[in-house]
């Protein structure tokens, strides 16, 4: 078995790079659209690149939305990217007629353009972790720098449950997630932050 099934939903998900970082660490991996093979999966990671809508259209197609659900209530270890973690939101006023996977009990919404800043925020941020127990930031320095590329976040709030990393642009926003036990959800890319992703992604393939 891989040490990581690595989620391909068809449309638009970052797979390459994000196996080419994981097998940079040694970890060995296996890209699937596949329900049995992610059902079968010892480690999950979900990427998303694009548009909040299709990738859960696409989901639902390939009947990958609920064995997704599914290995999560199993607390198989999952980690979700970009639009990957914004999929397990309620929903996103991206595309407001598409309903999330529901497993965060918040919506997503479109960065607000009162505060003069360009849109999509692109470019690297500082990320502050709010739980030092949090296992994915093992060894990461406070604030360290990650890479982002999304018009869409969660702003910042308390979610029952979660513990949280956030991060500034215009206003405070949900910049990572984790459940206390196997759900983590990043909105950077750790495939894109350098050292810093590694280390994370290091940190998942060692749970």
């Amino acid at each position: 078995m891989k040490d990581i099934v690595i989620i391909d939903y068809k449309r638009g998900g970052n797979l390459f790079s994000v196996n080419n970082s994981l097998e940079a660490i040694g970890a060995s991996t296996q890209i699937s659209s596949d329900p049995v093979v992610i059902a079968q999966a010892s480690k999950i990671l979900f990427p998303g690149v694009g548009s909040f809508g299709i990738a859960m259209q696409s989901l639902a197609e390939l009947g990958l939305d609920q064995v997704i659900k599914d290995k999560i209530a199993q607390e198989c270890p999952v980690l979700a990217i970009c639009v990957g973690m914004q999929a397990l939101f309620q929903g996103s006023t991206e595309d407001q007629s598409a309903s999330g996977l529901g497993i965060i009990p918040a919506q997503v919404t479109r960065f607000s353009e009162s505060h003069g800043l360009k849109i999509p925020h692109m470019g690297w941020n500082s990320v502050h972790n709010h739980n030092p127990q949090n296992p994915l930031f093992k060894g990461i320095p406070e604030d360290s720098q990650f890479y982002f590329v999304h018009s869409y976040r969660a702003q910042k709030q308390e979610l029952e449950g979660y513990s949280t990393a956030t991060t500034d642009y215009g206003d405070e926003f949900i910049s990572h997630i984790w459940n206390g036990r196997s759900l983590f959800a990043c909105q950077f890319h750790p495939e894109k932050s350098a050292e810093n992703g590694l280390k994370l992604l290091n940190n998942f393939l060692k749970l």
